[in-house]
């Protein structure tokens, strides 16, 4: 099993500066150094870690992190490295601690695709869209049967990029699940034409009626 690491970072006073977005590029080159030391049978490298760092459009102050890890206990170990954690005292000047929220989803490769020729993985998308839906936990079998019946829908408008999806590993409570969607889009304009799209209302309907909140935002990337 792997697990796509979501961190959402929040700026300190607003979108960072350029000196914020190195502490955070230092922070990643820690992580990557030391997944080649303590990691080696894993991909190695930023790309074929799916790493990357990401900026909210609706919102500029809010970031995204994103990376694979074999595991979680894995991302704990390097979490607790000496070395990571000299880096990451470097971070309350520009973001704000108490803000940071990081979970995983499992096998969620957000930097490949299924090999179809065409195809563009979420992290090479101009756009990348992030929905958080809570679901009630004893309803999440029938969210997935209904999901699977309209998530072609926006494959299908979304094309040649792609969607990916996956369960939040780590609850917040044990009456709710949290189902993440992310998809990759080539402009804006695409995302939001995506409302007039033939079979969209059966499509949001299907979501409007199993999520109790629901929360989707886009993003660019900036490293």
């Amino acid at each position: 099993m792997t697990v796509t690491e979501l961190a959402f970072f929040v700026g300190a006073s607003g979108p960072v500066t350029a000196e914020g977005t190195e502490v955070i590029n230092q922070a990643i080159e820690v992580q990557t150094e030391w997944s080649t030391r303590n990691a080696p049978s894993m991909p190695q490298g930023r790309e074929n870690r799916g790493v990357s760092f990401l900026q909210q459009i609706e919102d500029p102050s809010v970031y995204l992190l994103t990376a694979h890890w074999a595991s979680v206990e894995e991302h704990n170990l390097c979490i607790a490295a000496p070395e990571n954690r000299e880096t990451l005292s470097k971070i309350p000047p520009y973001f704000q601690v108490d803000k940071i929220v990081y979970f995983h989803l499992k096998d969620v490769a957000i930097n490949s695709t299924s090999g179809k020729n065409g195809e563009i993985s979420i992290l090479q998308s101009p756009i990348i869209s992030v929905g958080r839906l809570t679901i009630a936990a004893e309803k999440r079998q029938a969210f997935e049967q209904a999901w699977n019946e309209v998530k072609g829908i926006l494959e299908e408008f979304v094309k040649p990029n792609v969607v990916k999806n996956g369960w939040r590993l780590e609850k917040e409570n044990e009456t709710t699940e949290e189902f993440v969607l992310v998809a990759g889009w080539p402009n804006l304009e695409k995302y939001r034409d995506f409302a007039q799209a033939k079979d969209f209302e059966r499509y949001q309907s299907v979501l409007a009626s199993f999520a109790q909140t629901r929360d989707l935002k886009c993003y660019r990337r900036i490293l």
